[in-house]
Formats: structure tokens, C-alpha cells, sequence
């Protein structure tokens, strides 16, 4: 049986929980691993440790960030699309700060939904 799921696409205005967004959708197509990939990020840079997922304008554009929690003092806790070459849209910004997410949480930044018009499809069986 094949099951899809849609999403609203998240845009300016409507700013839904975008760190679920992305986990319920990885978790619906069975790509969260029982354990942590491996990294060579900083181990505080972990699944288990993400705060938040959010979309930030900045001059020039859109960028995405992933915020940390336990991360300890004096290290940055907030990781993301660089800053210095912001997405244009932040539809833009959102995919590439999920493949961001995707990558901490599985391995790999494959997404787990593609587009159509304003919505993300994720279809599982």
C-alpha cells in the first residue's frame, strides 16, 4: 500500500514547526536510524541535540539554520546555510537547511519529500 503524505509549503508567512516538519516526514518513509550516524561533526552536533529548525532573512536573502541545545560554552550552537550566499526565496533556504537536518539525523541529506507546486509529497509504502 502505498501511502502520501502532503505538506504546506513553509514560506514567510506561514512558519510551521520546520524540524517536525522534516522528522515526520523522515520518519513516515523509515530513515531514522536506530543509532546516531557517523560524523566528523563536533559529537554535541547530534539528532538528539537539535533544537530547532527555523529560516532567517538576511541582507540579500534567505538563509537556514539549525540550532543545537548542550552544546558546551564557547562553542557556536548553530549551524546552517552560509550567511555570506543567502537563498533568494526562503523556499530555497528551507530545502537546503532540511538536507542540512537530514544529514545530521540520517547520514545523508537526501530529502525525504520533493516538491509540487506549493506543497512537499512524501510517499511511503
Amino acid at each position: 500500500m502505498i501511502a502520501i503524505s502532503t505538506f504546506a509549503f513553509p514560506d514567510e508567512i506561514n512558519k510551521p514547526d520546520l524540524l517536525a516538519l522534516v522528522m515526520r516526514a523522515l520518519e513516515a518513509k523509515g530513515r531514522i536510524p536506530k543509532h546516531r550516524p557517523t560524523s566528523s561533526a563536533p559529537s554535541y552536533f547530534n539528532r538528539d541535540n537539535i533544537h530547532e529548525f527555523y529560516l532567517e532573512k538576511k541582507a540579500g536573502g534567505w538563509v537556514g539554520n539549525i540550532a543545537f541545545k548542550n552544546v558546551p560554552a564557547g562553542f557556536p550552537d548553530v549551524v546552517g546555510t552560509p550567511d555570506a550566499t543567502p537563498y533568494k526565496t526562503p523556499r530555497e533556504a528551507f530545502l537546503h537547511g532540511a538536507a542540512i537536518v537530514c544529514a545530521i539525523v540520517t547520514g545523508s541529506s537526501e530529502l525525504p519529500f520533493f516538491e509540487a507546486g506549493d506543497k512537499l509529497i512524501c510517499v511511503t509504502h
